[in-house]
């Protein structure tokens, strides 16, 4: 079997599955060790049995709805290659644009310490890092499995201004009430009691604590908008992703403490983020 004859085989799935044609592509990326522009210029490539074999095994894991990037342990985020396992939060394309106005505010203003909350993959403290060379990055996540892989990431990625700790959300940050310019967060918020997320959708396959939170979705974002407060310098900023559903509460909570409060909206034009600056009473 070639490449072209491989296509047309999954073309008999496609029709009762949403896999797309770049999972397609990134699974034989992956198998091949070659680019896309290699793959669409050698599609009478013979398959040898062994090729065969993954690519069907990572077709049908992609089948049942495990997320692209737990079949190849790699994900992409900004100008960034990062590895990613199982159980790990998989960042999304649409956090790029919290990111990218993070690194514009520090760029502007020359700010030093920056802190992500609940890092995952350490992919955002990571692009804020790679990018504010003289900025200094702290990443937390209770998860040390997160922790540890975000060091690795780190060292592969040769990223030195940056360092990981494990810790519930503040309680490990000894000393640092007032320590930080900026504060980001892409917290839990999807509703607990949302069925369909939590046992129909890819999001089965990742991490639920990553992202189901009690309160319609809202607890974990409660709880960072009024404690980031006391960790933030004056005029500090705070960046926090969330559901479009949450808009409203979330400009309400933020008015509380915070002032130059705006949201801004995702690549879908939906209000996914909202940013305010430390009030200082």
């Amino acid at each position: 079997m070639n490449i072209i004859e491989w296509f047309n085989y999954i073309n008999i799935y496609k029709k009762y599955t949403y896999i797309s044609y770049s999972d397609i592509l990134i699974i034989l990326e992956y198998i091949f060790k070659k680019n896309i522009l290699w793959i669409l210029s050698n599609l009478n490539f013979k398959i040898n049995n062994f090729k065969l074999n993954m690519l069907n095994i990572f077709l049908i894991k992609r089948l049942r709805g495990e997320p692209i990037f737990y079949i190849i342990n790699k994900g992409f985020f900004r100008y960034i290659s990062y590895t990613i396992y199982p159980d790990i939060f998989i960042p999304r394309y649409d956090t790029e644009i919290m990111v990218n106005y993070a690194i514009n505010l520090i760029k502007i203003n020359n700010f030093s310490n920056i802190l992500d909350l609940g890092t995952g993959s350490g992919v955002v403290a990571l692009s804020i890092a790679k990018s504010c060379i003289y900025s200094f990055v702290i990443g937390i996540d209770i998860n040390m499995l997160s922790i540890n892989l975000s060091k690795y990431n780190a060292l592969k990625l040769n990223i030195k201004n940056v360092l990981f700790i494990q810790s519930n959300w503040f309680s490990n940050l000894k000393g640092k009430k007032k320590y930080f310019d900026i504060i980001i967060s892409n917290p839990p918020y999807i509703d607990k009691n949302n069925i369909y997320f939590s046992n129909f959708s890819d999001l089965r396959f990742e991490s639920y604590f990553s992202l189901f939170s009690n309160f319609n979705g809202i607890k974990d974002i409660l709880f960072l908008i009024k404690k980031s407060y006391y960790f933030l310098k004056d005029k500090g900023w705070l960046i926090i992703e969330h559901s479009s559903s949450h808009i409203d509460i979330v400009r309400y909570l933020f008015s509380k403490k915070y002032y130059n409060v705006f949201s801004y909206k995702d690549y879908n034009n939906l209000y996914r983020f909202t940013v305010g600056q430390k009030n200082i009473f």
